[in-house]
């Protein structure tokens, strides 16, 4: 039996290059299955993609006791970064601006074909022998994705170009208020919140339904709701809506995670606490607001350059690119992270069960314990792997009490002022990710010296949350403290008086998000988490990037 006071992390010297935990998209242990099937693929598209840019990087994918680790490294062969070098600003420069054109008329219409395709694709009249061929073809898919999502990355450095235009242009206060210039498109996230609130008022209206809403936990609310006939036809309404934004759970790579689709506690949850806000609280308010700021931004900045034809010019330039920015980081999670590697789930599963119906696997779901060679030796020889997957769970279930490693490897060395400084990289990693050098000196112990997310102060209670069914217990007002979020975490914050979250840039989706409410948030904040208790007072001041944990007035 492992024991979690056994297991250790790999020291730096074991580790060629540098990996950080990938708490973003994978912030609890991710199964076998999922390594193989969704993170080495991403880590090979990713990197195919790259190099059409001549980018001297390399994206690479570790996993050490489960915990997935993502790092940008040099390419190993220096004759060929030289090379590639010699290129890389020049395909930077007149090449990343077609990249939003590139995914609104090439790349989202195959996706979404694809992703239509498989959503309504009757596993159940295939043979066995068939199934087992589609492995392999999904296989292929899943990395084509990530090779699309390997471009998309790329767009956040128009991003980053605009903002720092507007920053040497209008130097404002507040060190967010260039990004507002990039928010406020319609985005899918944009409908699926709308959605949720849509069906909302519908609960709101009827008293049978409201009733029920107030009187039953969401994971019991489809059981009651099917003794109506209301309720029943409340059902079909959330079906067809789950039938479009279903496809998503609050991570992104463990293809174990249960989607919505499969369980509606969390919407069902969400739109219980949406039944007794009011009319002002529809999101699609604090959308419109975002679309007015981005509006005022641009006329003010198109007024004080007025007089520069060359820089209004360039500016316009900067835009015309830039604007694809935003809506490309909503739109790829929810068609190529969320939906994409939820209906790789629906066909695992599937063949999940044709294995276990061979004798291979005790029930369908231990196919999440496999990797990939022995889920081919399964179908290749019928290969027993139920004493596997037991002895697997258990060594599973002892990593997931540990604390992961915050990275493997040797960090590399601190900008020198003056050196060249990657574009990509610097949109990728300081402004999505939000890792920064840590702060030097002595520190106060009541301070968390985060990244200024989205502007404002806000004193509340915190209510710590790690999964969006946690989240389901925050209260109106309280200050949600989280891992990360991703797109299926919007409507929360129609709920939290203020965020932080412990990853994430002013370039990442808590950070965007938080801006469009209109709250105050700190994200990069690393440990928060863990330093932050639920019930305890704390002031979050999202213009300069802090959290005072004593709760102080500023």
């Amino acid at each position: 039996m492992t024991i979690a006071s056994e297991i250790r992390f790999p020291p730096a010297e074991e580790t060629a290059g540098f990996f950080v935990f990938d708490k973003m998209h994978s912030p609890r242990p991710l199964r076998p299955l999922a390594s193989d099937l969704v993170v080495k693929p991403l880590a090979e598209g990713f990197t195919r993609a790259q190099a059409e840019y001549d980018s001297p990087l390399v994206t690479g994918c570790k996993t050490a006791n489960y915990y997935s680790y993502v790092g940008f490294n040099p390419h190993p062969d220096p004759a060929v970064i030289e090379d590639r070098m010699s290129r890389y600003m020049g395909f930077i420069e007149r090449t990343v601006p077609t990249i939003g054109k590139r995914w609104t008329d090439e790349w989202l219409p195959m996706v979404r074909e694809r992703n239509e395709a498989e959503r309504d694709r009757d596993y159940s009249a295939m043979s066995d022998e068939e199934i087992f061929a589609r492995y392999f073809e999904m296989i292929r898919w899943m990395e084509q994705m990530w090779y699309i999502h390997g471009h998309i990355n790329f767009a956040l450095v128009s991003g980053s170009a605009l903002s720092d235009f507007y920053d040497e242009v209008m130097r404002p206060e507040d060190p967010t208020e260039a990004y507002q210039i990039l928010q406020g498109y319609h985005t899918r996230p944009v409908d699926a919140a709308h959605g949720l609130w849509k069906l909302s008022r519908a609960v709101k209206s009827d008293p049978l339904l409201s009733k029920a809403f107030d009187e039953n936990h969401p994971r019991d609310l489809k059981a009651v709701l099917e003794g109506s006939e209301r309720g029943r036809d409340f059902l079909v309404q959330l079906d067809e809506y789950l039938y479009d934004f279903g496809w998503r759970t609050d991570a992104v790579y463990d293809l174990a995670d249960v989607p919505w689709r499969e369980n509606p506690a969390i919407p069902l949850g969400v739109i219980a606490r949406y039944v007794a806000k009011g009319e002002g609280d529809d999101p699609m308010i604090a959308f419109n607001d975002s679309v007015r700021r981005r509006e005022e931004r641009t006329a003010a900045i198109r007024q004080r350059l007025a007089g520069d034809s060359a820089k209004l010019a360039k500016f316009e330039e900067l835009f015309a690119s830039a604007k694809y920015a935003y809506p490309l980081t909503e739109d790829h999670a929810f068609y190529i992270d969320q939906m994409g590697v939820s209906l790789m789930r629906r066909f695992v599963r599937v063949l999940g069960e044709r294995l276990a119906a061979r004798g291979c696997l005790e029930t369908g779901d231990d196919i999440f314990y496999l990797y990939d060679r022995e889920v081919r030796g399964a179908m290749a020889n019928d290969t027993d792997h139920r004493a596997l997957v037991v002895a697997r769970k258990a060594d599973f279930e002892a990593c997931s009490k540990l604390e992961p490693a915050p990275f493997l490897g040797t960090p590399p060395p601190p900008p020198v002022p003056g050196a060249f400084v990657d574009p990509f990289m610097d949109a990728m990693v300081t402004r999505l990710l939000g890792v920064k050098p840590p702060p030097e000196g002595e520190q106060d112990p009541d301070v968390i010296d985060g990244v200024a997310g989205s502007p404002g102060c806000y004193t509340g209670t915190a209510r710590v949350v790690r999964s969006l069914e946690e989240a389901g217990e925050l209260k109106d007002g309280e200050v949600m403290v989280c891992e990360m979020t991703l797109p299926p975490w919007v409507p929360m914050f129609a709920i939290a008086g203020a965020v932080v979250a412990d990853v994430g840039g002013v370039m990442g989706h808590c950070a965007i998000v938080a801006r469009e409410f209109g709250l105050p948030a700190v994200v990069g904040a690393v440990d928060g988490t863990v330093r932050i208790k639920t019930g305890q007072v704390v002031t979050v001041d999202g213009t300069n990037g802090n959290v005072y944990l004593d709760g102080r007035a500023l």
